[in-house]
């Protein structure tokens, strides 16, 4: 760290408290320690044009390289720390890509959630905006990304990998609609 930054600093610590007649102060920041960080995986876009025709989410994808991908199965928590931890995977990785590719990169790492449903705490705290059915955009805008309920979601086969995530009697009407229409071999497990 700089002198200057050392200085700047030092200078909040000791004129805070009394500029702002104790109202605030100033406090050392304790250390953040991260461990693994890192999504549940990605969704590379090679051809966004055909994306335009499938059933939503997937047309929100034509106008990123990639798509970080967060699943929360129904095993899963689906409190406001998983989010959280979510948000930051996303900010590692969009540091990742200016460190990686360059800094002229101008874009935001989209983020797409895949959840059984919403919750109700995340219905009272963002306001979420449904433009499908089982998806909505949780705003604000500069913490923007996709919740994919996949309770919701119709079942259409194009959404399949969106569907494994459903829980309760959704999760038992999409085992009686894919068992016919996927291989033995895939359904099995799918069924454990």
């Amino acid at each position: 760290m700089g002198y200057l930054e050392q200085f700047a600093q030092r200078t909040f610590a000791e004129e805070t408290e009394r500029i702002t007649g104790g109202a605030a102060g100033w406090q050392d920041p304790p250390e953040i320690r991260l461990e693994k960080v890192q999504a549940d995986g990605y969704l590379v876009i090679h051809s966004p044009g055909p994306l335009q025709h499938l059933t939503a989410p997937w047309p929100q994808a034509q106008p990123h390289a990639e798509v970080m991908l967060e699943l929360k199965l129904p095993a899963n928590h689906l409190d406001r720390k998983e989010m959280e931890r979510a948000l930051l995977r996303r900010q590692a990785r969009q540091v990742q890509r200016l460190d990686d590719q360059d800094a002229s990169w101008l874009g935001e790492e989209p983020l797409w959630l895949v959840a059984p449903h919403l919750p109700d705490w995340l219905k009272q705290m963002r306001a979420p905006v449904c433009f499908a059915p089982g998806c909505y955009w949780i705003e604000p805008q500069w913490h923007r990304f996709l919740w994919i309920a996949a309770n919701e979601l119709p079942l259409v086969d194009e959404l399949i990998p969106f569907l494994l995530a459903r829980s309760g009697q959704a999760l038992d009407d999409f085992g009686r609609w894919v068992a016919p229409r996927r291989p033995f071999e895939w359904v099995l497990p799918m069924l454990d």
